[in-house]
C-alpha cells in the first residue's frame, strides 16, 4: 500500500513539475510575441516620424523655391494639416489651396486678406484661362454679367461690382427700388462665362447697399457652383488665314464666291471666322446658311462644309459661328489635338509668368 502511494505521489509531483514548466514556457511566448509587436510598431512609428519629418522639409523646401516666405509656408502647412489636406497638393492645385486659405480666412481672427493674394499670386492661382472650369465664386471675374433671380419671382440683370476674400458684391442693373430685398432674401446668380459654361449658385443676402443711385447685394463666396458645358469639345483662340465659300445663283448657274478672312477660335465641332466690317456688305449668308472653310492647320489643309449658327457684329468685324459638317472623324481628331497642345501650351506659358 506504501509502495502503491509512493506511486501516486511521484506521479503528482511529475504533474506538478510539467505544469510549472509549461506555464514558464508560455509566459515565455508570450513576452517575445510582445516584444516582437512592441519592436514593429516602434518600427512602424519611427517611419511614420521620418516619414512626417521628411515631408515636412521638403514642403518648406519646395514652398520657398515658389517665393513664398516662412510665414506663409508655415500658414499653408498648418491649415493644410487642420483640413486633413495633403500640403504638397496645396502648393501644386488651386481647389485645394482656395479651400486651405479659406479655412485660414474664416477662423483666424487676424486674417490677412493681402497675405492670402500674395500666395495665390506667387503660386499662379491668381489667372483663370478660359479652358480652366471655376471652382468658386471667387474665381469669377470682375464685372461679369448675369441674371440674378430673387426669391423665386424677380429676376434682374447683375454685374459683379467688387469682391473680397470673404464677399462678393453684385450691382443690380436698372433696378432703383430695395422693394422685396433684405437680408436673408434668396437668391439665385446665372451668368455665362465666354468660350467655357454657364454657372449657377445659391445663396441669401448679407446686406443691401445703396452706391449713389445704384443697389448693391452683398453674398458670401461659395465652393457649390453647378456647371452646364454648353460645348462638347474645348476650343481655343487663334489667328489663322481662312476662306469662307457661300453658294449664290449667278446667271442661272449656282458658283462659289470666297471671301478672305480669319479663323478666331476653333475646336474639333466649329470655328469662329471673321472678316473686316467695311466687308459686311459683300457677304450675303445668314444664320442657318451652309458654307464651305478652307483653312490651313499645322501644315495640313482643310477644306470642310459648314453650316451657319451666328452671326456677330463687332465693332471692327463681322463674324459668323461656324458648325464643321460631315467632317471625318480622322478631321476632328487632329483638329482636337491641335487644341489640346495649344491649352497646354498656354498652362505653360502661364505657369512660367507666375
Amino acid at each position: 500500500m506504501g509502495e502503491t502511494l509512493s506511486r501516486f505521489e511521484t506521479l503528482k509531483l511529475a504533474a506538478e513539475h510539467w505544469t510549472q514548466t509549461d506555464l514558464t514556457t508560455i509566459l515565455i511566448i508570450v513576452f517575445f510575441i510582445l516584444g516582437v509587436m512592441v519592436i514593429l510598431v516602434g518600427g512602424i512609428l519611427l517611419q511614420k516620424i521620418m516619414r512626417s519629418k521628411n515631408t515636412h522639409n521638403y514642403f518648406f523646401s519646395y514652398a520657398k523655391e515658389k517665393g513664398l516666405t516662412d510665414k506663409e509656408a508655415k500658414l499653408l502647412w498648418d491649415y493644410s494639416l487642420k483640413m486633413g489636406r495633403d500640403p504638397l497638393l496645396v502648393l501644386e492645385f488651386k481647389s485645394p489651396f482656395e479651400k486651405v486659405v479659406d479655412l485660414y480666412i474664416r477662423t483666424d481672427p487676424n486674417a490677412k486678406e493681402s497675405l492670402v493674394q500674395d500666395m495665390r499670386k506667387k503660386l499662379g492661382f491668381n489667372v483663370i484661362h478660359d479652358f480652366i472650369p471655376l471652382s468658386l465664386s471667387k474665381d469669377i471675374e470682375m464685372f461679369q454679367n448675369g441674371k440674378m433671380i430673387i426669391d423665386g419671382k424677380q429676376a434682374v440683370d447683375v454685374a459683379l461690382y467688387d469682391k473680397d476674400e470673404k464677399f462678393m458684391y453684385w450691382l443690380l442693373i436698372d433696378v432703383k427700388s430695395r422693394e422685396g430685398i433684405s437680408p436673408g432674401t434668396p437668391v439665385k446668380i446665372t451668368f455665362l462665362r465666354k468660350n467655357d459654361a454657364i454657372y449657377n449658385f445659391e445663396s441669401s443676402v448679407l446686406e443691401v447697399i445703396n452706391e449713389g443711385n445704384n443697389i448693391v447685394i452683398k453674398l458670401p463666396h461659395t465652393f457649390e457652383m453647378t456647371r452646364i458645358q454648353r460645348r462638347e469639345f474645348p476650343r481655343v483662340e487663334v489667328d489663322l488665314p481662312a476662306m469662307l465659300g457661300e453658294t449664290r445663283v449667278i446667271n442661272e448657274k449656282e458658283e462659289i464666291i470666297w471671301h478672305s478672312g480669319r479663323i478666331v477660335d476653333i475646336s474639333a465641332m466649329g470655328a469662329k471666322f471673321c472678316v473686316p466690317l467695311e466687308n459686311r456688305d459683300d457677304i450675303k449668308i445668314s444664320v442657318g446658311d451652309d458654307i464651305k472653310i478652307k483653312f490651313e492647320l499645322n501644315n495640313v489643309k482643310y477644306d470642310l462644309e459648314a453650316s451657319v449658327e451666328n452671326r456677330d457684329e463687332r465693332e471692327v468685324a463681322l463674324c459668323f459661328g461656324l458648325k464643321f459638317k460631315n467632317a471625318k472623324d480622322k478631321i476632328k481628331d487632329q483638329i482636337f489635338n491641335f487644341v489640346q497642345k495649344e491649352q497646354r501650351k498656354l498652362a505653360k506659358i502661364a505657369k512660367v509668368q507666375k
